[in-house]
């Protein structure tokens, strides 16, 4: 149940954020960008919760790559809700000093900490994602949908963000990708009993 939840919850935060994230944007949609902030970082606790039952469940059938891939998505959801932090005090840098913002993200161990999340999280979840159609029980395309999905929303999210805002669409259809095929995942073992 807590896959079906997280999985909705990605979903539902990317469409509560804004496209972009400048001193001006964030101060415009301040109540929007700290909902998704707390949307997000539910969602992330949720998948964490969900994630583990879901590869024991079916890691006779996912082999090597299903725990490599369980362990790196982990890893790399946990990174992604951690430094989702930043979201809840941009406000507050975007009214009282929005040079701050640029030099936070610039900053050396900001940035490495944000790229070992972004890279971690894609690789894991595209791993998990292709191990997750090799199972007997799920349903392929849930697979699909985790392995395209994550890698869309975050170098989506990431270009809008950081070069234009033609690229959001990419990232708000890259978190349904990923939430429904971990909602899907989730449901899936939730209706079907163990035995």
């Amino acid at each position: 149940m807590a896959l079906v939840l997280g999985g909705v919850l990605i979903a539902v935060a990317i469409m509560l954020h804004p496209s972009s994230e400048t001193a001006i944007t964030i101060i415009a949609s301040e109540v929007g960008l700290v909902a998704a902030h707390f949307v997000y970082t539910l969602s992330g606790l949720l998948v964490l919760l969900g994630l583990p039952g879901l590869y024991v469940s079916q890691r006779a059938g996912m082999g090597r790559l299903g725990l490599i891939g369980f362990l790196t998505a982990f890893a790399g959801t946990y990174l992604i809700a951690v430094t989702g932090n930043f979201g809840f005090f941009a406000p507050v840098l975007a009214r009282e000093a929005p040079a701050v913002l640029d030099a936070i993200l610039q900053y050396w161990p900001v940035a490495v900490i944000n790229g070992l999340a972004a890279i971690t999280f894609l690789i894991g979840y595209v791993l998990f994602g292709i191990a997750m159609t090799k199972t007997a029980t799920l349903p392929r395309f849930a697979g699909v949908l985790v392995a395209v999905g994550a890698p869309a929303y975050l170098v989506g999210a990431g270009i809008s963000v950081l070069v234009s805002t033609a690229a959001w669409p990419v990232a708000v259809l890259g978190s349904v990708s990923l939430g429904a095929g971990l909602a899907w995942a989730g449901y899936r073992l939730w209706r079907t009993p163990a035995g």
